[in-house]
């Protein structure tokens, strides 16, 4: 019987192999979708099953039919691929690479590869729910050498591109809706310290919406005592000490313009860099690492205003009061919030935040298995603020393998349970619509005053620069 049993797997195995050296691009490919004046061509990724005893087992994306499914695509993601363009199409049309992107931009020429039809489900950004919302654009190149490999010729590109699709699928053109892959969280805590950090602080993120037409916030946009801050740093005048590392062995990076600023657990260059609970779950404060995320907050992210000292900003921010130097506004802008600002409601001394708009267990009909609801592990506290992106009701997508490319087995489930999107620390998180309230009663977006506002020379309050995490669900 054992032999036989190896014999089953060897065969088996040949089959698999089999059926990736005979995989073929299907007949009848689209056109690219894109504006007629750049350079586009159609390669599609791999769509095939790779393990014959597993029907769910396959790559590279599900097929769909969005937004007519119900399915509507909200945002945009940036990525980089750390390959090069050849060895980034190899990956994509393989099966069991297990992810591709729609389209890839070269950095040479800024020649646009689409591989998925912008209806399908690509697997491309770490986050299940964030896959079936949005677009995944890769640009070639390594983040670390950001200079060398984000040209001019892939902004224009990519910029083009994306005012493309953006128009076509109403998608607002602004920093919560077109975000790096950086910005995403995983769907549990411990997906979410392991997610990608492209395409890293060398993204000239000013540069790349002024290509969009739709510049980042420049000048502030009120008269009154602000309540929100934007990152805004002056691209090639702002270099942060930053390093990169294979395995133990790290070295400084040479000098080249950044989107990020670092951020401090309390008013001072000396304070340590703010540490992340999903990173450093031992309380350890953050790096310069590239692929430390903790302390980083990069253009276009807005955040709620806590407090001013002198020369710094304080910032509620990943579930703590986090500080940011900025003498004389250099590297932010002040203004009025794009949404509300939300606190938790009263007798919630903390409340939960989640990777996704996940629906309740009861959503899911017969025969469609439940998604878990499972916090990220970081909390906020009572008396916090942040800034409110957009108000979504939940929903999940189930989808199998479909030879014939028909969706029509899918399922999307929707629920009644309705969660906010909000700009939370490095990366964008959901927090359930019953446990925030708006932070002022009857304020508004406008009429929000940040607590503790004060001019320089106010004196910050003792401030707990390290200590036990939160408690983290077993993930």
């Amino acid at each position: 019987m054992r032999s036989v049993g190896r014999r089953l797997c060897a065969l088996g195995a040949l089959v698999a192999a089999l059926a990736l050296a005979l995989y073929v691009p299907r007949a009848g490919s689209p056109l690219p979708e894109c504006p007629p004046e750049l350079d586009c061509r159609f390669v599609p990724a791999a769509y095939a099953q790779t393990d014959p005893a597993d029907p769910d087992t396959y790559g590279n994306y599900d097929v769909a039919d969005r937004p007519a499914d119900g399915n509507d695509i909200r945002y945009i993601v940036v990525h980089n691929t750390e390959v090069n363009y050849d060895r980034a199409i190899e990956l994509f049309r393989n099966p069991r690479k297990g992810a591709a992107a729609h389209y890839l931009v070269r950095s040479s020429d800024g020649q646009v590869t689409q591989f998925i039809p912008t209806k399908d489900v690509a697997f491309h950004a770490g986050n299940y729910w964030f896959n079936t919302h949005s677009i995944g654009v890769e640009h070639e190149g390594l983040l670390a050498e950001g200079d060398r490999w984000y040209t001019d010729a892939m902004y224009r590109a990519s910029a083009r591109l994306v005012r493309y699709l953006a128009a076509r699928y109403h998608i607002p053109l602004d920093r919560e809706h077109i975000l790096g892959h950086d910005e995403l969280p995983g769907l549990t805590g411990k997906r979410t310290a392991g997610m990608h950090y492209d395409p890293g602080p060398y993204w000239d993120w000013a540069r790349y919406f002024q290509l969009l037409g739709a510049p980042l916030p420049a000048t502030p946009a009120t008269r009154g005592t602000p309540s929100v801050l934007t990152i805004a740093p002056s691209f090639p005048a702002n270099s942060p000490p930053l390093s990169a590392c294979a395995g133990n062995n790290c070295a400084d990076q040479p000098d080249q313009g950044s989107n990020a600023v670092p951020l401090r657990a309390a008013p001072a260059d000396d304070a340590p860099l703010v540490g992340d609970t999903l990173l450093h779950p031992d309380g350890a404060p953050g790096t310069d690492k590239l692929s430390d995320w903790s302390a980083r907050a990069v253009a276009g992210q807005s955040f709620a205003v806590a407090r001013r000292h002198g020369e710094w900003t304080g910032i509620w921010f990943g579930g703590r009061l986090t500080w940011l130097r900025d003498p004389r506004s250099q590297v932010s802008v002040m203004g009025d919030p794009s949404g509300p600002l939300l606190t938790p409601r009263p007798g919630r001394a903390t409340i939960p935040v989640y990777g996704a708009a996940a629906p309740e267990a009861g959503a899911y009909p017969e025969g469609v298995p439940a998604g878990a609801i499972t916090p990220l592990g970081y909390t906020i506290p009572a008396g916090q603020v942040y800034l409110g992106v957009r108000r979504v009701r939940s929903s999940d997508y189930h989808a199998r393998f479909a030879a014939d490319q028909n969706p029509d087995g899918n399922r999307r489930v929707a629920g009644d349970r309705e969660l906010w999107q909000i700009s939370f620390n490095h990366r964008r998180v959901f927090v359930d619509a019953a446990d925030v309230t708006v932070a002022s009663p009857g304020s508004g977006p406008r009429g929000w005053a940040p607590p503790g506002w004060a001019p320089a020379g106010w004196a910050p309050p003792a401030i707990r620069l390290a200590g036990p995490p939160p408690a983290r669900p077993d993930v």
